[in-house]
């Protein structure tokens, strides 16, 4: 059997169209898990009619406080013997399942990699642009996740062998990271996986124009972003056919991002501020891959720094 995890909040909107996709897979040897985060909206009604009128669908109504919560309780309640996990704002082809099982199976792996697309304006581009069947080495993987991070670390082109997360070291979501979790257990499954497959078919299609951006969260929540960074580079850094400095550019390019919206709010928060700032310092110059990133990096630091010389003149007057 093969268990699907659907973290649910608000997505009222679209929510029947997910579950239809679902409802109505080729391969019919599933259970569908739906953990309603406490939402507001219609949501929770939507699940429980989805469970009424068809027995796979298993509903968890639960008060959770954060994503990876939310999908650590669909890990415990899973009875598949693989798992995969599904955004409910995106869409998913009929033959999704079907296909990756199969290749699951038939190739002896840990983990199958599927090829997606993503939907900008309603316009679909295709991401990951290779045309056959691929055995990756851990290393591949790992270079092909970080490369152009932004949705090839996500969870939801991917099927999992559940004894990824249940045998020793056991596995599960940091529910102190709201930001870069999905990556950090990519990263994990990745290095604790035999074998990587990779699906040229494009099953699995992103619909980046409602996602909400990174930036739109709360300012706890933004602020995890950097320490799942640090965690995937401490996992990874002693991997010789890895480019450990790319996961550091996304570190430092995320931190300049983070850092210049703080300094925008009305209500600065200083600490805050100062926490960010050093991160643009984890890291040499050298350390890091991309030019441009280098190049932001030192014009970040000289801008800081200039808003931290006003910061402390101006609260010596104050006091």
């Amino acid at each position: 059997m093969l268990s699907i995890i659907v973290p649910v909040y608000n997505v009222e909107s679209v929510l029947k169209h997910c579950l239809n996709s679902l409802r109505f897979q080729s391969y019919r040897n599933i259970e569908i898990i739906l953990i309603n985060e406490g939402s507001t909206d219609m949501s929770g009604a939507i699940c429980d009619r989805f469970a009424r009128v068809d027995s796979r669908f298993k509903v968890l109504h639960k008060t959770i406080k954060g994503h990876s919560e939310a999908l650590n309780t669909g890990l415990l309640s899973a009875k598949g013997e693989y798992i995969s996990f599904v955004d409910p704002i995106d869409r998913i082809d009929g033959l999704m399942f079907e296909n990756l099982l199969l290749t699951i199976i038939k190739n002896e792996a840990d983990i199958v990699i599927a090829n997606y697309g993503e939907e900008l304006n309603q316009d679909e581009k295709e991401l990951m642009e290779l045309s056959s069947t691929v055995n990756w080495t851990k290393e591949t993987a790992l270079n092909m996740i970080v490369d152009h991070f932004r949705l090839k670390s996500f969870l939801c082109n991917k099927l999992f062998s559940v004894d990824l997360f249940r045998i020793d070291p056991v596995l599960e979501f940091d529910s102190t990271l709201d930001i870069f979790g999905d990556l950090l257990m990519c990263v994990q499954c990745i290095l604790k996986s035999s074998k990587i497959i990779y699906d040229p078919n494009l099953h699995y299609h992103y619909i980046a124009y409602k996602h909400i951006p990174f930036f739109n969260g709360l300012t706890q929540e933004r602020l995890s972003g950097p320490k799942a960074l640090m965690k995937v580079i401490e996992l990874t850094k002693k991997l010789d056919n890895f480019n450990v400095s790319t996961v550091k550019d996304i570190y430092v390019s995320y931190s300049i991002q983070l850092l210049m919206q703080l300094l925008n709010e009305e209500n600065q928060d200083y600490h805050q501020i100062e926490e960010v700032r050093q991160n643009l310092y984890r890291f040499s110059i050298n350390e890091l891959n991309s030019q441009d990133v280098k190049m932001s990096c030192i014009m970040a630091k000289k801008m800081t720094m200039i808003y931290y010389n006003f910061w402390k003149m101006r609260k010596k007057t104050l006091d």
